[in-house]
């Protein structure tokens, strides 16, 4: 609780600070586009475009980024080492990387969900374990309840499922939440543009360092574009709105599903990771001592075992 109130006075902070000043202008779309071009392929599903990359033979498993991300995260070195046994798809997100969004409720993980799961069949994937990183574990987890049919297996990792209500579900019903959100994604262009991109993913990875090379091949500037900074703040001021639909019915839920967390992660694990595994029938929970928010980076072996944990049941 203490993370939230220090996030919630932040952007309250940032909301001050608003009055007197201009929003800064969004970085150049056609200068990111040159320096950070499609990696993977594209398929279209409903009239939208959307990205992917794609290795590997085997059982099927996709990757899904979080707020901010872009499916470069994952092909860093996570995606290609999975490759080696199974055949790994990893996303941009509707909105973000080089992938569309849909016009309404684009926003909802249940929505993006459906458009991802559509561009899986598109591609001749069928029943895929889901992986899911922060944001991303929220879509995850749609996915599985869209479709449980139709998925092998979840992963959530270090991911916002469940909902926080109290002061975030007020302020959303007096929309102070979107302004909120909109005082957090200005200071995050002015730090940018200020050359705190690096300082930025350094916070993220923390108590972790950055891998060497990791902010030269994932594109950080992808997301701040002027459609993907709206889109990210669509998502973050409604996810905790979408967690409380799909949360009551995560009990029915028929996948098995592994949550792993780092307990050093800003992201609270004792209300996400514990409070989704007890929401979840038979879910497995792996707590991660001294593991920050990007703990598929710092743990991949426990990621790799996961998918194998699910795979074999199979």
């Amino acid at each position: 609780m203490q993370r939230r109130r220090f996030l919630l006075g932040g952007a309250a902070l940032g909301v001050g600070a608003l009055a007197g000043c201009s929003s800064p202008v969004p970085f150049d779309e056609a200068q990111i586009r040159a320096e950070y071009p499609p990696i993977g392929k594209f398929t279209e599903v409903w009239g939208l475009r959307v990205h992917y990359w794609e290795a590997g033979e085997g059982p099927p498993v996709v990757l899904v980024h979080g707020a901010s991300g872009n499916l470069r995260d994952w092909t860093f070195d996570i995606a290609p080492k999975l490759a080696e046994r199974f055949r790994v798809i990893a996303f941009d997100r509707p909105g973000f990387g080089y992938s569309d969004r849909p016009s309404v409720a684009g926003w909802d993980p249940g929505v993006q969900a459906r458009v991802l799961q559509a561009a899986s069949r598109q591609i001749g994937i069928e029943q895929p374990v889901v992986v899911g990183h922060s944001w991303g574990g929220a879509l995850a987890m749609a996915w599985a309840l869209e479709f449980p049919r139709e998925t092998r297996g979840v992963v959530s990792v270090s991911g916002v499922t469940v909902p926080y209500g109290g002061m975030v579900s007020i302020l959303g019903a007096i929309g102070l939440d979107a302004v909120m959100v909109e005082a957090y994604m200005d200071r995050l262009l002015r730090r940018a543009r200020e050359g705190g991109i690096r300082d930025f993913i350094a916070r993220v990875f923390r108590p972790q360092r950055v891998p060497p090379g990791y902010i030269e091949h994932v594109g950080a500037t992808l997301a701040l574009r002027e459609h993907t900074l709206r889109a990210n703040g669509e998502d973050l001021q409604n996810i905790d709105a979408s967690l409380a639909r799909m949360a009551p019915r995560y009990g029915s839920l028929p996948v098995p599903v592994e949550i792993i967390h780092g307990q050093a992660d800003f992201i609270d694990w004792d209300h996400q990771a514990t409070g989704l595994a007890e929401l979840v029938p038979h879910a497995r929970l792996n707590l991660l001592p001294g593991v920050g928010h990007m703990a598929h980076h710092a743990a991949p072996f426990e990621l790799r075992r996961a998918v194998d944990r699910i795979t074999a049941r199979a």
